[in-house]
């Protein structure tokens, strides 16, 4: 699995999940949503990092608790579960556009060990086009 954030800005690092790991709440926390709260989106907003809201789907490691207090204390500015839309291509238009097209680009490559997979990403992060992104933001 591999998480990413993304925005009008552009897109967080990826964060690639070991296969043999199961994604706790914890883990989530620790290995995904801190680092991008702490490093991705003050490098992608550095004037005004706290004023970004954060969006999540409906994974069981962001729905718990856990995840929700932890976002509480360290960037309060997120949309909490009872104030998500309901999964649809009209509603969610990065759901669907963004995680397609990423899909169908790394469709394709074959790779084997995690730090191959890490690789893969960047160069395809690099050069994915912020015109993309901003289209399905404003649809």
């Amino acid at each position: 699995m591999v998480a990413i954030g993304l925005c009008w800005n552009g897109m967080s690092k990826p964060y690639v999940v070991d296969g043999n790991k199961k994604v706790t709440a914890q883990y989530f926390i620790d290995n995904v949503m801190s680092p991008m709260v702490m490093k991705d989106i003050p490098r992608l907003y550095p004037k005004n990092p706290k004023e970004i809201t954060v969006h999540f789907d409906s994974a069981k490691s962001h729905v718990a608790i856990l995840t929700q207090n932890w976002m509480e204390e360290n960037h309060p500015n997120y949309i909490p579960q009872d104030h998500w839309m309901a999964n649809s291509l009209d509603l969610a238009p990065l759901d669907y556009a963004i995680s397609g097209i990423l899909k169908t680009i790394l469709g394709g490559r074959k790779v084997i060990t995690k730090a191959g997979l890490n690789k893969v990403l960047q160069g395809v992060f690099a050069d994915f086009d912020l015109e993309i992104i901003r289209r399905s933001l404003s649809s």
